[in-house]
């Protein structure tokens, strides 16, 4: 599920970019950067990307859900009332497009 080759790559560039600032930085003089922390902020930023997308589908789903049942309300008949649910439907995903 996760690329564990790229997680240690990021975690290393990561690494060397912290250890780079505290050098450069003389108020973090005495500083120690540690791998593993690096390491675990790489993995927490991966396992969020996943969990996005995840997010991303289930929004993706539900758009087209909502716009499946606008089209059927079209096919209801001329003496049923659709003009709230239509309404509520339309502000739905009006909501999640923006988002």
């Amino acid at each position: 599920m996760f690329n564990r080759s790229e997680i240690m790559k990021a975690g290393w560039a990561h690494y060397r970019r912290a250890q780079a600032y505290v050098a450069s930085n003389p108020y973090l003089r005495g500083t120690i950067v540690r791998f593993g922390d690096c390491l675990k902020a790489e993995w927490k930023r991966a396992k969020a990307q996943v969990a996005k997308a995840k997010l991303d589908a289930a929004v993706v789903a539900r758009i087209d859900a909502l716009k499946a049942e606008i089209l059927t309300l079209d096919c209801k008949a001329f003496g049923v009332r659709i003009g709230a649910v239509r309404a509520a439907l339309s502000a739905e995903l009006a909501k999640l497009e923006v988002a």
